[in-house]
């Protein structure tokens, strides 16, 4: 009770952003691509399907690490292996690395600075968006935050071996999950440089770094470095550099001071102000900014600017930059607690965050978890197949977004105890299950309907074809051999 009445402000907080970040979480989360297959993925290692891969990367045949399977693993299983354990609890990391920045802020500032740049933080549309929208790509901020108020906030050098090697470790979960923090590792490891006297730390740090790969080095060793023939051998890396392994991928110019520009148009687009207007601020408050590791911060996001712009030359999408937004929104706010107006810069910009706040968050989003579900329950209920049956899934949207796997349909059929068989196993299987967003208006026509996935199935084998209207949206054809 004492503490209760202690940090009230702190629970309110809490309760605030809990709110803010969860209502109306569940029909406004799009079930789909990225999210259908982590909650796949999830679910077969919730029925022991152990694996040392997490999701594939965009760069050659690289996979991530997978913590982020791990780490949901056991709200999944609580919530009865609903969605609704992984996105509640991707909420709780948000509040809890906003109160964990909030706490050490009024520590060092005071409770109403502190308090007003957690609200700030809270209010932040890329936080908002990530703390509702369960990935690789967006659970890694509430992380990443946790990190950043640790290394700010805390003196590393009373930071015995087993902790510094321990925050390694921690911020290569976050690397080893989401290549992308490449963006800003260079950063870090200039602010370790200088925070840590002991240079042999540094080492250290970089030792629970490397531990955090173990679980990719243990694959390519089993596996005969597969990962690496296939990206350096076999030069698959050059689907990254020329852009053609991601439709929705946009390619920014190669030309240094034009991709400048080019990036700062899509930073305005997720925060709404001028990236470059925030570096003059910053470089600005340099000059209020007494202590030697505020100013170092300051240099660092310039660093982790300059690196962004060459990284992001030859592909570019939207969760490429949440790793540089979150440091730099991180640093921008330090540097204002570092100021002598702090109260009044963060009671003039807290109303403008509520002002623009996007009210598409709460929107039903089109695929929702729930629709996909009803559809998947009204196959399993025509029994078209049995559990030895061997089939496989493909999903025809109306766009061309690349998700034939379809496992959002393929999550629903594993959590009823049909597993269907692998993405590359077509050949293998005996039924197919195919899901057309076109419905009754399009109805497919096989003779013209030619992908990887048909030619692997064999449609020459095909003895039946069934056809059943799920909703206005989506018919499901069932072809047998």
């Amino acid at each position: 009770m004492k503490i209760l009445k202690q940090n009230w402000h702190l629970f309110l907080l809490g309760i605030i952003s809990f709110f803010l970040f969860s209502f109306k979480l569940k029909s406004s989360v799009s079930f789909e691509g990225d999210l259908g297959r982590d909650l796949f993925e999830i679910a077969k290692i919730s029925f022991g399907n152990f694996t040392l891969l997490g999701q594939k990367g965009s760069f050659g045949g690289i996979y991530a690490a997978p913590y982020y399977y791990y780490i949901f693993l056991l709200p999944f299983i609580i919530a009865g292996r609903k969605i609704e354990g992984i996105l509640f609890f991707n909420v709780f990391l948000f509040v809890l690395a906003l109160i964990f920045f909030t706490y050490s802020a009024i520590k060092k500032f005071g409770r109403l600075n502190g308090l007003l740049a957690g609200l700030a933080i809270m209010f932040l549309p890329f936080f908002i968006f990530s703390a509702r929208n369960p990935g690789n790509g967006f659970t890694l901020t509430a992380f990443f935050m946790i990190f950043l108020t640790i290394i700010y906030f805390y003196d590393l050098n009373k930071f015995d071996r087993t902790k510094i090697l321990l925050l390694g470790f921690f911020f290569g979960i976050i690397l080893s999950t989401l290549f992308a923090y490449v963006t800003v590792f260079f950063a870090i490891l200039l602010l370790m440089f200088f925070l840590l006297r002991n240079k042999k730390m540094l080492f250290v740090f970089l030792t629970g770094v490397f531990l955090a790969f173990l679980p990719l080095g243990i694959f390519e060793l089993k596996n005969n470095f597969v990962m690496l023939k296939n990206t350096f051998i076999d030069r698959s890396y050059l689907s990254f550099v020329n852009n053609t392994n991601m439709p929705n991928g946009i390619k920014l110019n190669k030309n240094i001071l034009l991709n400048a520009v080019d990036l700062g148009d899509q930073i305005y687009l997720l925060i709404g102000v001028n990236i470059y207007s925030i570096f003059l601020f910053l470089i600005s408050m340099v000059v209020w900014i007494k202590k030697f590791k505020g100013k170092l911060f300051v240099y660092a996001s310039i660093l982790g600017y300059v690196i962004l712009i060459f990284m992001v030359r030859f592909q570019f999408s939207t969760h490429y930059l949440i790793p540089f937004l979150t440091f730099l929104m991180f640093v921008f706010f330090i540097a204002v607690l570092n100021g002598k107006f702090s109260k009044f810069f963060f009671i003039f910009i807290i109303p403008i965050f509520m002002l623009f706040f996007s009210k598409t968050n709460y929107a039903t989003a089109t695929r929702n978890y729930d629709l996909i579900k009803n559809r998947v329950d009204k196959v399993l209920s025509k029994r078209l197949i049995g559990k030895n049956d061997r089939f496989n899934i493909i999903l025809k949207r109306t766009d061309d977004f690349p998700t034939p796997a379809g496992n959002e349909y393929r999550f629903f059929f594993l959590i009823n105890g049909l597993e269907p068989e692998s993405e590359f196993l077509y050949k293998d299987s005996s039924k197919l299950f195919i899901f057309s967003e076109e419905g009754d208006k399009n109805k497919i026509n096989f003779k013209k309907f030619r992908t990887w996935e048909m030619s692997e199935f064999d449609l020459s084998k095909v003895k039946k074809i069934s056809s059943y209207k799920l909703d206005k949206r989506m018919t499901m054809y069932l072809l047998e051999k």
